[in-house]
């Protein structure tokens, strides 16, 4: 097990979090990239769906905030509950340059439900960086929000089925990304 994997399953602990991996799929190397870090990344048996995970524990986000102001006056402060959905739109921005559809947000219920957490959210893109991806031209981004506990942002890499490349349909979806938009991770 390599260290981001390491670091992903301590995450896990740290923020409660039982997670399962898809059906036949495998781990695959973190790719370092200027735009996206992130913990884990598993794939399909037939590489047409990678899954990147990223968790940024609350608590860790804390201790970070304490060490980087000690001994200054602070006035003021972002709660840290406040700050998952102005990562999520920076993601899709910073992924597809702009190009993305309009972003779901569920229902609280249906995230308890689901997740166990307090906000979710799901948008779809074409990328427009190959440094983060250069073997895709499309991504899902799903944010998982727990209150006072972590953010959850998962990013789903495959190539878009429609041929059209001025547009995206996120209802012409590849079976392997529907099948596998709902992650194996819930909050305990």
């Amino acid at each position: 097990m390599n260290s981001e994997s390491r670091d992903f399953q301590t995450l896990l602990a740290e923020a409660g979090i039982e997670f399962r991996s898809a059906p036949d799929f495998v781990p695959c190397p973190v790719r370092e990239n200027s735009v996206f870090r992130y913990q884990y990344a598993e794939r399909s048996p037939a590489g047409d769906l990678e899954v990147r995970y990223r968790i940024d524990s609350h608590a860790r986000m804390e201790a970070e905030r304490k060490a980087a102001s000690a001994g200054m006056e602070i006035l003021a402060s972002v709660n840290l509950n406040q700050l998952h959905s102005a990562n999520f739109m920076a993601i899709l921005l910073n992924l597809s340059g702009g190009m993305f559809t309009e972003p779901t947000v569920f229902k609280p219920e249906t995230i308890t439900l689901l997740y166990g957490a307090d906000w979710s959210a799901l948008g779809f893109l074409r990328l427009t960086n190959n440094d983060f991806a250069p073997d895709y031209d499309s991504a899902y981004v799903l944010a998982i929000h727990k209150d006072g506990v972590a953010d959850v942002y998962i990013i789903g890499l495959y190539n878009d089925i429609s041929g059209a490349t001025g547009s995206f349909d996120k209802n012409n979806l590849p079976a392997v990304v529907q099948s596998n938009l709902a992650p194996g991770l819930r909050f305990t």
